[in-house]
């Protein structure tokens, strides 16, 4: 499976996040970029009712020009934390107009991280490849 190297906030209606590994937070930095570093599902592969397998990719997702971020995890047992959805919402010009500002939430297994941002990359760091588990790690 060959994917695009590089996905942005105008594929976000054809991608999902549900059930893909997070394995560390960048807060923001003075750039006002956030990033996070996942395994992101590509596909689910099944016969019938049953989920044989997944491609699965490495990826830095980035969220650019942020604000308003706010971070709520339970301390314990975060490993591994798991994202449920990425939701986005509230598009509305930002003070010069040239762009759209958004307010994401990301929920997680352990918590949610909320913020404002113009949209996002996500880099793959490597093609897919085919796992019996949903992340890289437990291969």
């Amino acid at each position: 499976m060959i994917e695009k190297e590089i996905w942005t906030a105008e594929d976000f209606d054809a991608m999902g996040w549900h059930d893909c590994r997070l394995y560390s937070v960048s807060l923001p930095n003075e750039n006002f970029e956030f990033r996070i570093d996942i395994d992101y599902i590509f596909k689910w592969e099944r016969q019938g009712d049953l989920f044989t397998g997944f491609w699965v990719s490495e990826c830095d997702l980035t969220f650019h020009h942020v604000s308003d971020f706010k971070i709520a995890i339970e301390p314990e047992n975060t490993i591994p934390t798991i994202i449920s959805d990425i939701m986005r919402e509230n598009a509305r010009p930002t003070h010069s107009g040239e762009l759209s500002l958004w307010d994401y939430e990301i929920r997680l297994d352990k918590g949610v991280i909320s913020f404002s941002a113009t949209g996002f990359t996500q880099k793959l760091r490597s093609q897919p490849v085919f796992s019996d588990t949903q992340d890289l790690n437990s291969r």
